[in-house]
């Protein structure tokens, strides 16, 4: 399965604790525009600067394996998944969905 199907699917790929669910949901919202499943790329970009990563890590690796770059936007499986990669880079490792695949 290429990277760009994979994130496609989603939740699938990624199993998130109940403390990051409870996280990732309250993230979720700060970033939720008016568009119903959609969030907003701006408040996305805002908080991914936060992160202190590189731009490169963020903006090119992170948005192509999350899937959203191939969306054109961020939905909530793209969102969770980019946040997972986010704390892999964090860690060290390196941005891809094995680093973070039934993690």
């Amino acid at each position: 399965m290429d990277q760009e199907s994979a994130a496609a699917s989603g939740a699938s790929l990624i199993s998130l604790t109940e403390h990051e669910q409870r996280y990732y949901s309250g993230l979720r919202a700060l970033c939720q525009a008016d568009a119903p499943g959609k969030l907003s790329s701006s408040k996305v970009a805002e908080l991914f600067k936060a992160s202190q990563l590189p731009p490169e890590s963020l903006h090119k690796q992170v948005t192509e394996v999350c899937g959203a770059k191939h969306l054109g936007y961020f939905g909530t499986a793209q969102f969770y998944i980019a946040l997972k990669l986010l704390a892999a880079a964090q860690s060290g490792l390196p941005v891809r969905l094995e680093s973070v695949a039934g993690s």
